[in-house]
């Protein structure tokens, strides 16, 4: 594989080791939606009813973070956040970014929100 096929094939694993991540901790995947061959996204719901989108991307762009702003301004989720395969990590801005590598953190933060 090479190119773009590699880079599709690449963000599709981890997005199943995204998910396996989140589910772990008890919030239930309730869709998913392969936007483009660059970025798939993952509806959840945590264990409060809060529906959360988590786009899945090789690299984080700011189509990106705009797609996921309309979708918490028009309501579609309650939470949203931007993981990607490089190293950055932003949590500072509205819309959180985190690299794969620290996806532990991201889950370890749904399952808080999830709590009673």
């Amino acid at each position: 594989m090479t190119g773009a096929t590699e880079t599709f094939a690449n963000l599709a694993i981890s997005t199943q080791l995204i998910e396996r991540q989140l589910k772990a901790t008890g919030v239930a995947v309730i869709g998913r939606v392969w936007e483009s061959k660059g970025a798939y996204d993952l509806a959840l719901r945590n264990g409060n009813g809060r529906t959360v989108v988590v786009r899945c991307v090789a690299e984080p762009h700011a189509a990106d973070h705009i797609a996921l702003k309309t979708m918490l301004t028009e309501g579609d989720f309650d939470r949203a956040f931007l993981v990607h395969t490089g190293d950055e990590t932003d949590l500072t801005s509205e819309i959180q970014s985190y690299p794969l590598s620290r996806i532990d953190e991201l889950a370890a933060l749904l399952a808080e929100e999830s709590a009673p």
